[in-house]
């Protein structure tokens, strides 16, 4: 296990919990001294072997460890190495404290920061989606009322990148979040379940007028960019599933990826 494999597992806890430690250990070093003859002086006298003499171990102890130092204690023989070895520890522990704290802090804001980027991300796609659907439309309406279709089409091979450029960015957001953070977005994996699946929808509407119109859509560009579609929405749905056993919003989403599912399968049967 290398040395970023141990910083990882270590919790802010389990440091002071050492650093206490480490205090009460070498207050009791220093407690010992006083049964020998370089006991730590207090006062110009050697600190006591007894619970006043104890105390002002682990009181040296603490000022040592926290770097205060108030000279009414001094270290003598032995205890000067103690006291340099303590001191060492400390500031270690207080160093790897304080990374810590940096790095759960970095964390917090790394989370924070792709949560934003999801939203904004989705948003994003989510417009560009509305727009294709809107533009769907507006390709159907003139279908109605002209005998050829062929500028429809053009219209439609022009418009369909749009979808697949949108669900890539779907694509790309959805694949930064964790497992968590998918749990923590179920509202917005609704929206993005509803969005996709309205696009797909008007899509294949489009397809069947097309095929009613006996109109020539399918080119091998238009069938591999729908085919691409397909995949993204596919690996969406994979990934949104692992939402179904969400207790507050597997019933939903679960409801809104049946839905889809059976739209991707009309789809893929368009376009045999």
């Amino acid at each position: 296990m290398n040395g970023s494999a141990v910083f990882d597992r270590l919790n802010i806890t389990y440091i002071v919990g050492i650093w206490l430690l480490g205090v009460l250990i070498f207050g009791s070093l220093y407690f010992g001294l006083t049964f020998t003859n370089q006991p730590l002086m207090y006062k110009n006298g050697p600190l006591t072997s007894d619970v006043i003499g104890l105390g002002n171990s682990l009181y040296f102890s603490f000022i040592t460890a926290l770097t205060i130092g108030y000279n009414d204690i001094t270290p003598v023989g032995f205890g000067k190495l103690a006291v340099i070895l303590e001191a060492i520890f400390s500031v270690a522990l207080l160093g790897l404290f304080v990374a810590k704290i940096v790095a759960v802090k970095q964390e917090e804001l790394s989370q924070e920061v792709e949560e934003l980027s999801f939203e904004e991300s989705t948003n994003s796609a989510i417009s560009e989606l509305y727009i294709f659907r809107n533009d769907i439309k507006n390709i159907q309406d003139k279908i109605v009322t002209t005998k050829k279709s062929s500028n429809e089409v053009k219209t439609f091979e022009q418009t369909l990148p749009n979808m697949r450029l949108a669900l890539e960015t779907l694509e790309h957001a959805t694949d930064k979040l964790s497992s968590e953070q998918k749990q923590n977005s179920s509202l917005r994996v609704e929206l993005i379940i509803n969005s996709i699946n309205f696009s797909l929808s008007r899509m294949i509407e489009m397809l069947e007028a097309f095929n009613h119109k006996k109109a020539d859509w399918k080119k091998e560009s238009t069938t591999a960019t729908i085919t691409e579609c397909a995949r993204i929405t596919q690996k969406l749905y994979d990934q949104y599933s692992l939402l179904r056993s969400n207790e507050h919003s597997g019933t939903k989403v679960a409801e809104k990826l049946d839905d889809l599912n059976k739209t991707l399968a009309t789809m893929n049967e368009s376009l045999k």
